[in-house]
């Protein structure tokens, strides 16, 4: 049994794996992946972006958005960081039973990033910097991602926002393909995909990722931290590292010289890391336990009953789930940065947890 446990969900065959190649600007960008296998075709076209891209032309990017805090159905734009998608694909993984099960899927979204208002004396190709930039725009686009939160009084008409990720999670700096490349990872609350990503500068101004959404298909449940306890998520890891492994970025002879003097100045090469709070950990335990009873029936109770997660259960899988798990080629752990957040203010002021 355990084998088979081990076995499922189970990832798809690199047999049919190709190299993919985009002429970033110059800058040549590949890796292999094997032939998109959405399990629930859509409208969505993997695979359908070209193999060249201007990435110094500012009308190809689009700009980021995050949500409004009078409103959580609203997203806002927010100009000065901008993104364009160089690759997308789909994959589906095999579940049990073995013939027909669905064992979740993974998503990768290859994007150039721009940030239009980096400070001029600046340079995304100081690995500080870097660092800062990635973490203002995970902040408006995951961080700042809300949905409503639960209510006991029928007569409360707050507009709570519970957090819909905590991270954040495992930060670390990774040698790959002769780059330094930052890597973290985001813990899903309510029933969002888990989320890794890998981040390398391309320019003063632009940075690259590789982000990857993991959805698991545990049965009979609706809620993260069910599908935490009843899928590991090593088999996807396992898929998406591997497509990094393969990565490979050789920059420009006028970019390649331009990050070897930008790293020669003092502390351009520090390894700093992204990190959370501890008040986002108090918020997620409390949020994840919320809603660890969504869509989940806990054996032997009546409809009645509590079906939520103890305290002490979703305590001790959150405790666990923010330790630090190296990686292969990781850096040794830098100093945590702090950084200011771009939200404007009047979008912050709103309750974040209710507490009955």
């Amino acid at each position: 049994m355990k084998l088979l446990k081990d076995a499922f969900p189970r990832a798809p065959s690199f047999r049919r794996a190709r190299r993919i190649e985009k002429n970033l600007s110059g800058s040549k960008l590949s890796f292999m992946v094997p032939p998109s296998a959405d399990p629930f075709p859509s409208a969505q076209k993997w695979e359908a972006e070209p193999e060249e891209f201007d990435i110094f032309e500012a009308n190809n990017f689009c700009p980021i958005s995050y949500r409004s805090s009078d409103n959580l159905d609203d997203k806002i734009k927010f100009p000065d960081i901008t993104y364009l998608r160089v690759f997308s694909s789909c994959w589906g993984f095999k579940g049990m039973p073995i013939i027909g099960g669905y064992g979740g899927d993974i998503r990768l979204i290859a994007a150039v990033t721009s940030i239009e208002d980096l400070p001029v004396n600046e340079s995304l190709f100081d690995t500080r910097v870097l660092a800062k930039e990635v973490y203002r725009s995970y902040e408006l686009e995951d961080l700042h991602d809300f949905h409503s939160g639960l209510k006991d009084d029928p007569f409360d008409l707050t507009q709570y926002r519970w957090p819909n990720y905590l991270g954040p999670i495992n930060c670390q700096w990774v040698k790959q393909a002769d780059k330094s490349w930052l890597y973290f990872e985001s813990q899903p609350l309510r029933n969002k995909p888990d989320k890794i990503s890998w981040h390398t500068a391309l320019a003063d101004r632009l940075f690259l990722s590789f982000s990857f959404t993991i959805t698991r298909a545990p049965s009979h449940t609706a809620n993260a931290y069910r599908a935490s306890q009843r899928t590991s998520w090593e088999n996807y890891i396992s898929f998406a590292q591997r497509i990094v492994n393969s990565l490979d970025l050789r920059l420009t002879s006028d970019l390649s010289e331009r990050l070897f003097q930008v790293q020669k100045q003092p502390g351009a090469k520090d390894k700093q890391i992204l990190s959370f709070t501890s008040k986002q950990v108090k918020d997620a335990k409390y949020v994840m336990r919320m809603w660890s009873d969504s869509g989940y029936t806990a054996p032997g109770k009546g409809v009645d009953e509590d079906h939520r997660a103890s305290i002490g259960e979703v305590s001790s899988f959150i405790d666990k789930r923010i330790q630090h798990r190296p990686l292969h080629n990781s850096y040794p752990l830098g100093d945590k940065i702090e950084v200011v957040s771009r939200i404007p203010t009047e979008h912050l002021s709103q309750p974040l947890i209710y507490q009955g």
